[in-house]
């Protein structure tokens, strides 16, 4: 059953819904054209009383917020990836292999097998916490296999794509 109650706060009208949903002291409120789930927890008599507010209209004369619009740093023109770190004795063969860099699904897959990627390119789109990270490529090369599918779920490490070797 609803119960619709029409309420005045100073000059304006509202309408509330309240729906019981289940015994359980589960309810359904409409309020202001949003709907909200609610359910009672405790319910006791006391001799509490809500104070009384005092509504302040803003004036028309004066905004009743001001502020300063931010300033705007200036842009880069194309901000390249940042340098892989090397560890020490670390060869300067680029990696063969990419790997998933958190765990999420794959939603996009840019390249395809035989393609020619350089540094910086934007290989997948993976959506993890409903965010979408492009995944780029850490080098130049040329992509040999794709190991995912758009749809798949990867944890992470797992393998997304090899390089081959540029004389193959």
């Amino acid at each position: 059953m609803t119960k619709r109650y029409t309420i005045a706060v100073g000059d304006k009208t509202y309408i509330i819904g309240v729906q019981s949903l289940d015994a359980s002291n589960r309810y359904r409120v409409l309020v202001g054209g949003r709907v909200y789930e609610l359910k009672v927890l405790t319910e006791e008599e006391t001799e509490m009383e809500i104070p009384a507010v005092e509504v302040i209209e803003a004036e028309k004369e004066k905004p009743a917020l001001a502020h300063k619009p931010p300033e705007l740093l200036p842009r880069s023109r194309k901000s390249e990836p940042p340098e892989m770190p090397r560890t020490a004795g670390q060869s300067e063969v680029a990696p063969r292999e990419l790997h998933a860099p958190m765990p999420g699904v794959i939603i996009e897959i840019s390249a395809s097998p035989g393609a020619r990627v350089s540094r910086g390119d934007v290989l997948f789109v993976l959506e993890a916490m409903k965010m979408k990270n492009p995944i780029r490529s850490p080098r130049d090369g040329v992509v040999e296999a794709i190991h995912v599918q758009p749809g798949q779920n990867v944890n992470f490490d797992d393998l997304l794509l090899t390089y081959r070797d540029e004389g193959a």
